[in-house]
């Protein structure tokens, strides 16, 4: 399996979504840009939307990026339907209604009747534009999500999931147009995205589309958000396990210490015996004692302890395994010296 191609910081998109399958190919089906400046990754984020909308996918392929806002940028091409689909809550979505007067409207639809200069100047678009504001608020709540009001030109805000999506609606004149009415929603999860009036098909047609363009965003980001606390979570618990790790590598280095400290110690006083020295004699006694207390064999410890959540890293376990004082010396009747192997008083 091919590696992730990964691109430096500076890598701006390819001029087509030609070059941009090529460079999916060479790296598997992923390309990776390092961390790349707010301006980069925008621009990045403006060609994946203008490949998408210009059915350049493969056909039974999906475009997935991750990294929107801070970190690598990521983005693979893989098979099936895109995720972000099962979202939608239906496939084709249900007419909205749009009310033919205004009757006991939405405190939102009520504040911008009173603010007659955030709204079109032509009168037609601007009673319009109310009922077309109102028919979206009412959709969007039978749905379960908050409309509040917005600032200026942001004539209503649609949060989902805690995200809020800006609603803008203006009149344009062009020139095979004139006062047409154009509506827009701006948030995080993708470009702006506009919607306008057509000789066969005006907005109020297309609210559908913009109830499940402002859910598909959405969703987007909760898978996102969703990704990003597993990695936390897994990153946590990987912590933990090291953490544990530590501590059991160090207990059992201290265990190990000790058996061996324990096993040269017999040794020595089995060589001490050798010598000449009486089994007896106190500091043989308190040696072999000695010995017999700090042996982990004498009594396993089993498992340290778990490091408590808060634990730093650099926290191990025992230093060193416990046991108990050392009794004082009584002296030997007779001084007894190695080399010459006899008492003398």
């Amino acid at each position: 399996m091919a590696e992730v191609l990964r691109l430096p910081a500076t890598q701006k998109p390819p001029a087509t979504g030609a070059e941009f399958l090529d460079l999916l190919e060479q790296g598997g089906g992923s390309v990776q840009v390092a961390d790349p400046s707010d301006t980069v990754r925008s621009a990045w984020r403006r060609f994946l939307h203008a490949v998408k909308q210009s059915g350049e996918v493969p056909s039974g392929w999906h475009l997935l990026h991750r990294g929107r806002d801070s970190g690598d940028l990521t983005m693979e091409l893989r098979r099936g339907e895109h995720p972000f689909r099962q979202y939608q809550g239906i496939a084709q979505p249900s007419p909205i209604q749009v009310p033919e007067e205004l009757i006991d409207p939405h405190p939102v639809v009520n504040r911008l009747r009173d603010m007659p200069h955030r709204l079109p100047a032509s009168p037609g678009n601007r009673t319009r534009t109310l009922t077309i504001i109102q028919a979206l608020v009412d959709a969007a709540q039978a749905r379960g999500h908050r409309v509040k009001s917005g600032l200026e030109d942001v004539l209503a805000i649609v949060e989902v999931d805690g995200e809020g999506y800006g609603v803008r609606i203006a009149e344009e004149t062009g020139a095979r147009w004139s006062l047409r009415l154009v509506l827009q929603i701006e948030a995080a999860g993708g470009e702006p995205a506009r919607w306008t009036d057509h000789a066969r098909r005006r907005v109020e047609d297309e609210l559908p589309a913009v109830l499940a363009e402002i859910e598909l965003r959405a969703a987007a980001i909760r898978v996102e958000r969703e990704a990003q606390q597993r990695a936390e979570r897994q990153r946590l618990e990987d912590k933990r396990l090291r953490r544990i790790t530590k501590r059991r590598d160090k207990a059992l280095r201290a265990e190990v210490a000790a058996w061996r400290l324990a096993r040269d110690i017999r040794g020595h006083c089995d060589q001490l015996e050798t010598a000449g020295m009486p089994a007896g004699d106190p500091w043989l006694v308190w040696a072999r004692e000695y010995a017999a207390d700090i042996d982990p064999l004498a009594d396993p410890p089993g498992l340290p302890p778990q490091p408590s959540p808060d634990e730093d890293d650099r926290d191990g376990p025992r230093a060193t395994l416990t046991h108990r004082a050392p009794e004082p010396l009584q002296a030997s009747p007779m001084p007894w010296h190695p080399n010459r192997r006899w008492y003398h008083g």
